[in-house]
């Protein structure tokens, strides 16, 4: 038995999110303590794999904001799970052939992997002023850009069910006490979802997923928004209906698998329900400034007019790999839909999602 196995046979059953964090996280088991995990080759692929134009787009946008606060002289730019750095790499290096983008900016990134923040050293150790933080809110109180991508997505969660009018919790037990792990719904007191009554209709759900220490993070980035000035982007996967759904799935080479099957070797992940980021931050005084598709959002930034001075200098077969990387980001079919911006900034903020 490994590590999990001999947890769930010790305690006979244990909550899923209990199950996906160690998944994912345990610093023996934990499958983002691979580091081939990201690209083409790995098991899955974000947006930064795809094109550099997609952080290059990021940075007009960070731009765009230090404009709207008449240039200050220093900022701080946080990102949240930065994966293997590829991503902050592009936008520092994009950020620093704006010429009219002139300030001082402090890097700071915030990674619960240890073994990928020996990766991230690694790939950006051509860089000064890069800060690894635990706790983001120990970051100086210059204005604050937050940034992220891909992140709650990889929150463990807690699943309940419904069941003839009944609440349940998705946990995971051994079948028979043999070397199987399987899926077993514990029956709760129904009262106990009323504290879920805010994001979800609880009475017309008939499933309902809650990503686990979130409200922590978005408190901390609450804090940090109205302290520094500061302002949050992030692009997820996700939806906005007031009735749950089961979106929990496990990735492996770019495709659906068994997640009790395949459970150390995937990624685990699920689509986050948009209300939860809007309540929480509402109950923290910060504003929502608008949630578009990353299709929206790419192109009002100017992701084919960039396409258009790029392809006059590159060949035949590097041009052709630009359109179809762009048509993955954009493309509604693809990632273009999937995928949506989200911003929040402080009450007091007039800053619109800064398309120029």
């Amino acid at each position: 038995m490994n590590l999990l196995e001999k947890l769930i046979y010790k305690k006979k059953i244990i909550p899923l999110d209990k199950f996906i964090d160690i998944a994912l996280y345990n610093k023996q088991l934990g499958y983002y303590q691979n580091k081939k995990i990201f690209s083409r080759d790995g098991d899955f692929i974000t947006s930064p794999f795809i094109s550099s134009i997609f952080s290059e787009m990021i940075s007009i946008w960070i731009v765009s904001y230090w404009i709207y606060l008449k240039k200050p002289k220093k900022i701080n730019i946080l990102e949240l799970g930065p994966g293997n750095g590829l991503m902050i790499n592009q936008i520092i290096n994009s950020l620093k052939k704006i010429k009219t983008f002139d300030a001082n900016f402090n890097i700071y990134l915030h990674e619960k992997s240890e073994s990928l923040i020996k990766v991230q050293k690694e790939n950006l150790n051509n860089f000064k002023n890069i800060v690894w933080i635990k706790n983001i809110n120990k970051i100086k109180q210059y204005p604050t850009i937050i940034i992220a991508n891909e992140f709650f997505d990889a929150f463990p969660i807690k699943q309940f069910f419904k069941i003839n009018s009944n609440w349940h919790e998705q946990c995971i037990s051994f079948k028979d006490n043999i070397k199987k792990i399987v899926y077993c719904k514990n029956k709760i007191n129904n009262d106990y979802l009323k504290k879920y009554s805010k994001f979800f209709n609880i009475n017309k759900s008939k499933i309902i997923e809650y990503p686990v220490k979130i409200e922590n993070y978005l408190n901390s980035i609450s804090k940090i928004i109205k302290k520094n000035n500061g302002i949050f982007l992030t692009f997820d996967y996700g939806y906005s209906d007031i009735v749950g759904k089961n979106t929990l799935r496990a990735i492996k080479k770019h495709k659906i698998v068994d997640l009790l099957k395949e459970y150390t070797d995937c990624d685990i992940t699920f689509d986050i329900n948009f209300n939860i980021l809007k309540n929480i931050f509402k109950k923290n005084n910060v504003r929502f400034i608008g949630a578009v598709s990353q299709n929206f959002f790419l192109q009002k930034l100017g992701i084919m007019e960039r396409a258009s001075q790029i392809v006059k200098k590159q060949n035949v077969i590097d041009s052709k790999n630009l359109i179809l990387s762009i048509n993955k980001l954009i493309n509604p079919k693809e990632m273009g839909n999937t995928f949506k911006a989200l911003a929040f900034c402080n009450k007091n903020c007039k800053f619109n999602l800064g398309f120029i």
